[in-house]
């Protein structure tokens, strides 16, 4: 039978709680999130810590006040964890998790503070608090990986999750050699290997939330990077990021704001940056939310929508540019306030726009031509 060194392994965590603790402090100096979640969980890590080597320095037979001083101290580093998970997944726990937490939280305060001097009790109470704070951090950090599509946040909202049924496991053997003396070695060993695992799992990740932050920034400064930063639409780079992922049927409006240099030079850039703004928002009104919108150059913008018929995108390019011209009318002064001119393509692609913008650019200035001349267009918006 292989004896596992439940110390060693407690000394290691402790230690390495501690170090993350102390670390997080750094990113809390310079973090500009008003929450200082790095602060709450690198003072949590260090209680989790400093209380896990202090446990060690007792016999485990008999609950004298410092042990009861240190498992109260344990309970409120793991409160500080749970908290700066929170503020760093931006949102609250369910109410049926709240009151559980609060319940055994409670009881096991009071068990520490009026109980007797017998240990068992409050070992038992204490791993099923801990049980539960592990199954909340589980459900954050899982509802960050959801919500935001963060790889980071599913491992270590699995690791957690996966603490979960071997903390209940030494608990339920606990119990069960506390009820059957002759299952005591047995229950022993295998709570022991449980705790251990445990161990490992939770100290994995005790980085957790720098690596998760930093996947998020990544993401973040990816998404910036592909937006216009004036209009809030894709720019020519984030148009490649989702382009090579279209399969199927797409139907594309290819729109130019006609006298737009008229407007810039008459009344200014302020008033030719209100105009690209208010196209943008009502294209992805018009649009919903299963069309993107990309800004592809001063004035020229691209709407993209798969699965859609031909009808329906020029029903959407008819509304598009009459609520433009309305809102125009009441931006602009003067005569001759800005239009749009919109060429409509329809096509099976896979991963590639080219030809289909090609097409929506050729029926534009198709309708340019015409308006130009005066007459009125079939395809124009």
């Amino acid at each position: 039978m292989i004896i596992l060194d439940i110390a060693s392994l407690q000394v290691v965590a402790a230690l390495g709680s501690i170090l993350s603790g102390l670390i997080h402090f750094f990113p809390g100096m310079v973090s500009r999130d008003p929450g200082r979640w790095p602060y709450w969980w690198g003072s949590g890590k260090i209680l989790i810590g400093v209380t896990n080597a202090a446990g060690l320095c007792f016999d485990g037979t008999r609950l004298s006040m410092p042990e009861r001083i240190t498992d109260l101290f344990l309970l409120v580093g793991l409160c500080l964890c749970v908290t700066s998970l929170s503020i760093f997944a931006r949102r609250r726990l369910p109410s049926a998790l709240m009151v559980l937490l609060a319940g055994m939280l409670t009881f096991s305060v009071l068990l520490l503070l009026l109980g007797d001097r017998d240990l068992r009790l409050p070992l038992v109470v204490l791993g099923g608090t801990r049980t539960v704070f592990n199954f909340a951090a589980a459900w954050l950090l899982i509802g960050i990986a959801r919500t935001e599509r963060l790889r980071t946040a599913w491992v270590m909202g699995l690791l957690f999750a996966g603490s979960v049924p071997l903390f209940l496991a030494r608990t339920a053997l606990l119990l069960v050699s506390w009820s059957d003396p002759s299952w005591g070695a047995t229950a022993q060993w295998t709570a022991d290997w449980s705790v251990g695992i445990a161990i490992i799992l939770v100290s994995l990740s005790h980085f957790a939330l720098l690596l998760i932050d930093a996947e998020r920034v990544q993401r973040s400064l990816g998404e910036q990077a592909g937006r216009d930063h004036l209009t809030g639409a894709l720019n020519r780079f984030g148009m490649g990021r989702i382009e090579s992922e279209l399969r199927g049927m797409v139907t594309l409006l290819l729109i130019d704001i006609d006298r737009f240099k008229a407007l810039n030079d008459g009344q200014g850039h302020a008033a030719g940056d209100a105009a690209l703004r208010m196209l943008a928002d009502l294209a992805q009104r018009e649009m919903g939310t299963g069309g993107t919108l990309v800004r592809i150059g001063g004035d020229e913008f691209l709407c993209i929508l798969p699965d859609q018929d031909e009808a329906t995108a020029r029903s959407i390019a008819t509304r598009l540019a009459h609520r433009f011209d309305q809102a125009m009318v009441a931006l602009t002064t003067g005569p001759g306030h800005p239009s749009l001119s919109i060429g409509l393509s329809h096509g099976r692609v896979h991963g590639d726009l080219g030809a289909l913008i090609e097409q929506a650019d050729a029926a534009m200035y198709a309708i340019k031509r015409v308006r130009h001349a005066g007459r009125p267009a079939a395809h124009a918006a």
